[in-house]
């Protein structure tokens, strides 16, 4: 009896068992179109996240620089420090998100 990865969630499951005791997918009547298909929605799934964070990243960058434009905080003062953290922040959290999408679009 080995420990393996159930296909469905990725979750460890006994090779013996007959149903994933995770996601209660049926694991001896899983044909290989089913396996791709269920791999196919992982990788989509797992895309649509990297969007969304990408979107976050973007209102937050987009904010901290619309703050900057429209109140324009005086150098040296809290505000100042956070609309700057906020656009340094967004500006890398979005470049990283878009190099992963980048990857897993390669990838697939």
């Amino acid at each position: 009896m080995a420990i393996v990865q159930c296909p469905s969630c990725s979750k460890s499951i006994s090779s013996k068992s007959a149903v994933c005791a995770h996601c209660h997918i049926s694991l001896g009547d899983v044909t290989e179109e089913q396996l791709a298909r269920i791999a196919s929605t992982k990788r989509v799934k797992k895309q649509q996240m990297f969007i969304n964070h990408s979107f976050l990243a973007l209102i937050l960058f987009l904010g901290g620089f619309l703050y900057l434009y429209w109140q324009q905080p005086t150098t040296g003062t809290v505000q100042m420090a956070l609309t700057k953290a906020a656009i340094g922040i967004g500006c890398f959290w979005y470049l990283v998100n878009r190099v992963i999408l980048v990857y897993l679009k390669k990838k697939s």
